[in-house]
């Protein structure tokens, strides 16, 4: 499945309703738990957490269970992804068409 097109994430974010989602990120931020509470409280707040980001971005559990391997290259890919980020907001002489042309080439899938 790829989820991004040649234009970079266009097609992940367009089907996302980020006004939704801040709210309720919102309301959850205001019922973390504190470190006092026991584990189970913590456990169902995770996986309320998890359910509110899966229905935002369209996801089931099914999608996002990945092997180590692959757990390991998407934390390389979004590290990599931050230090482009930090670059970009570095860079000065850099026109934002340049950055442009950078980020779409940076955030395709590879097709395999």
């Amino acid at each position: 499945m790829t989820a991004l097109n040649h234009n970079g994430y266009s097609y992940l974010t367009n089907n996302i309703d980020f006004t939704t989602l801040v709210a309720k990120l919102k309301a959850l931020k205001a019922k973390i738990p504190d470190d006092k509470q026991p584990r189970e409280v913590h456990l169902a707040f995770a996986k309320h957490l998890q359910q509110t980001l899966l229905k935002a971005f369209h996801l089931t559990l099914e999608m996002i269970d990945l092997s180590e391997e692959e757990a390991k290259a998407l934390g390389n890919y979004l590290y990599a992804t931050h230090l482009i980020i930090q670059c970009k907001q570095a860079a000065v002489r850099v026109s934002p068409q340049t950055w442009e042309a950078i980020e779409a080439r940076m955030l395709l899938v590879p097709d395999s």
